[in-house]
């Protein structure tokens, strides 16, 4: 498998992600990838990163809770901003040196 894959990150949103409840659920093995890569583990309370898009840039947190990972706090203003809905289909891809994912649709 190719390693760049390994630090792409892609979600078919649903209700869910774009609902009130303002947290997008990550794929468990690809944050688990992530982690491996870059050898920082993610504590319970989270860890602040980032997503840019184009030239904005959404501070988020990035936590975990016994269902699995997810973004939290900061999500619901990404969402807005980028008018995201049920159905669409986004790409985080993971840089680690910077600790940051790049969005595209």
């Amino acid at each position: 498998m190719n390693p760049s894959t390994n630090m792409m990150i892609e979600i078919n949103l649903t209700d869910i992600d774009v609902s009130s409840k303002n947290r997008l659920g990550l794929p468990l093995d690809k944050v688990n990838n992530l982690i491996i890569s870059t050898g920082v583990p993610i504590p319970r309370q989270g860890i602040q990163v980032e997503i840019v898009d184009n030239s904005n840039s959404y501070w988020v947190n990035l936590r975990q809770d016994s269902n699995g990972y997810f973004i939290g706090s900061g999500w619901s203003s990404f969402k807005d901003a980028r008018q995201l809905k049920a159905g669409d289909v986004i790409r985080l891809d993971w840089q680690p040196q910077d600790y940051k994912f790049i969005f595209s649709m």
